[in-house]
């Protein structure tokens, strides 16, 4: 990949040939750091390089490059000054990330914020922020799944009750009949049907069907419980009008969080977090135990053995 560009559109095209390629296969950055291929760490040891990377990564997609990207759809907000936001909130970031080993993505973050302020419309400046963004949230989701979560088995409650918070079923929300999508998980060979909130979130719905068919890696929740979630190739800024507490939802309830990554997220069992997060649909109750097959299976990937799962979104009609 070139170091320089000549012109914000040629460093879009730049980014986007970054992200596809990393959709299914792992960055070569990721792979590096968690293989102790890179000489950084106090000690001669990488794990605490490694835990540092992981989660500035994870903040540098949610929180700086998200906040930015709502802050360039702001119309409130000049396009001046939204360019001279871009290298205030990212340096600190992609600097120590450089350091860490993403040469690629601090020399893509360095022409992001020189290039941006050449853009001819507000609108080319946020096509530009909404690729770099996707391409962050493809780093994040490797980094996440090849993460050494087993490490929490040394640091566990003493109580074995349960930790969920208390569920209100009064408050659960029902989907209509909405779009019908099919979800299959490979290499595991098992396929659900479910229906989308199209009526209930119908932009944030519209955002997601625009981009499939795709195929993302299957991670498992390491907080909320029994819940998985898969980064998608998906960038929504859509407006949310229903949510749910995550302990009121169902079994098969499918969330979307834009705000941690542009995550599908599939409820399979007891979660403990009461954080209310925006409906995109649910699974048919006939595959109730098709998919605490998947999480299990899910649980096992993320926390031990990192087998690569995938999941497929399509549509149905």
């Amino acid at each position: 990949m070139p170091t320089s560009f000549s012109s914000l559109p040629q460093l879009v095209t730049a980014v986007k040939a970054a992200t596809n390629g990393t959709l299914t296969t792992e960055p070569k950055e990721i792979k590096r750091i968690r293989t102790g291929g890179l000489p950084v760490g106090t000690n001669n040891q990488y794990f605490t390089t490694w835990d540092f990377v992981n989660g500035m990564i994870r903040d540098h997609s949610t929180c700086t490059w998200y906040s930015l990207l709502i802050t360039f759809e702001d119309h409130r907000f000049s396009l001046d000054q939204c360019c001279a936001l871009v290298h205030r909130f990212d340096y600190t970031y992609t600097n120590f990330l450089r350091y860490s080993g993403f040469e690629e993505m601090a020399a893509l973050a360095a022409a992001m914020s020189k290039h941006l302020p050449t853009a001819t419309t507000r609108e080319e400046a946020v096509k530009a922020v909404r690729a770099f963004l996707a391409y962050l949230n493809r780093l994040a989701a490797w980094s996440f799944h090849y993460f050494p979560w087993d490490i929490g088995k040394h640091l566990t409650y003493y109580t074995t009750a349960s930790v969920a918070a208390s569920p209100d079923l009064s408050r659960r929300v029902h989907v209509t009949n909405g779009r019908k999508v099919r979800m299959t998980w490979q290499p595991l060979g098992i396929s659900v049907v479910a229906t989308l909130a199209t009526k209930e979130n119908p932009e944030l719905c519209n955002d997601v069907l625009r981009e499939l068919p795709f195929t993302i890696i299957q991670d498992h929740a390491v907080v909320s419980g029994e819940s998985m979630y898969a980064w998608a190739p998906v960038i929504s800024t859509a407006p949310v009008h229903v949510k749910e507490r995550q302990c009121d939802a169902p079994v098969g309830r499918i969330r979307y969080s834009q705000a941690t990554g542009n995550k599908i997220i599939v409820q399979y069992g007891e979660v403990t977090e009461d954080i209310e997060t925006p409906v995109l649909g649910e699974i048919m109750p006939e595959y109730e135990d098709k998919l605490r097959e998947v999480g299990r299976a899910v649980w096992k990937s993320t926390f031990q053995t990192k087998e690569i799962i995938l999941l497929t979104m399509e549509t149905m009609d």
